[in-house]
């Protein structure tokens, strides 16, 4: 029997339909959390225990959920990753994919120097620099904050004045800004692609917001509409660039140009499940098929 562990803070909705669709498949399916795995290193044997028993042998594993924390801590659940690799087991996705994802500032580097648009982006270490740029070149139609780590929407807000600075909860003392592009509707896409080598299976949605964050997780809701071709060409590009096997793609169109906003590796799809026919997490599956 195929063994499958599941890497997530809680055996909500995501991994229900993941694990009945890997049951579907016969797979045996275990659930963790990386903030609970621990190492035993000797003798040329690595040793993975959660909450103190030992994981039996697995075939897969699969990533729903990386803790926060210090550096260390961070580099310690990617090291689990990449010693769950080293094992011969097959993880998606992988600690270097993460990587290549969960840093914005990286992700708008690399799109950006492969010619694939996103919005202008400037990055700043400590307050005084961060409010210096935006007492002398702040837009009038303002420049969205967003940590350089985070996901659904959290702690993302536009700023209109430099005196909004100091109501940002920054404990990085990083501060990542990005072009603000105003739709005279707040919409945006989110394609949501599952890749095997050149094998692609996409599915989309539009995602409406009463403010310019469009998160379902913020009050955003979902329609499926048709959209031009070119946005989901830019996503599955974007997802071959970074070799990502299964990642949802941000997309925002702005004077006639689509820009990436964000790219997660650890992707939500509750939304879209719910406009979709088609079960997500069946197509997820066949990333396990070898």
């Amino acid at each position: 029997m195929i063994r499958t562990l599941i890497l997530t803070e809680k055996e909500g909705w995501h991994f229900q339909q993941l694990k009945t669709s890997l049951e579907k498949r016969k797979h045996k399916v275990f659930s963790g959390c990386l903030s609970n795995i621990s190492l035993s290193l000797s003798n040329n044997k690595a040793e993975l225990f959660i909450n103190d028993v030992p994981i039996p042998e697995i075939d897969n594993v699969i990533v729903r959920f990386v803790p926060g924390g210090t550096l260390e801590e961070i580099t310690y659940y990617l090291n689990i990753l990449k010693i769950f690799e080293g094992k011969g087991v097959r993880v998606i996705n992988t600690a270097q994919k993460i990587e290549s994802t969960v840093d914005k500032l990286y992700t708008s580097y690399i799109l950006g120097k492969n010619n694939l648009k996103t919005p202008s982006t400037f990055i700043f270490r400590n307050f005084e620099k961060a409010k210096k740029f935006l007492e002398t070149q702040l837009p009038k139609e303002g420049i969205v904050y967003k940590p350089l780590f985070g996901s659904q929407g959290d702690n993302v807000k536009l700023i209109k004045s430099s005196y909004e600075l100091k109501e940002i909860e920054n404990l990085s003392n990083i501060f990542y800004f990005q072009q603000y592009l105003d739709n005279s509707i707040n919409h945006d896409y989110r394609i949501l692609v599952i890749r095997k080598d050149e094998t692609y299976k996409y599915f989309y949605m539009t995602r409406y917001g009463d403010s310019f964050i469009n998160n379902v997780s913020k009050g955003g809701s979902c329609k499926k509409e048709s959209i031009d071709k070119s946005i989901i060409d830019l996503a599955l590009k974007a997802s071959k660039l970074l070799n990502i096997s299964f990642c949802g793609v941000d997309i925002m169109s702005f004077k006639n140009n689509n820009y990436i906003i964000e790219i997660n590796s650890i992707p939500a799809w509750r939304g879209l499940q719910n406009v979709e026919t088609e079960v997500i997490s069946d197509h997820f599956v066949n990333l396990l098929v070898t």
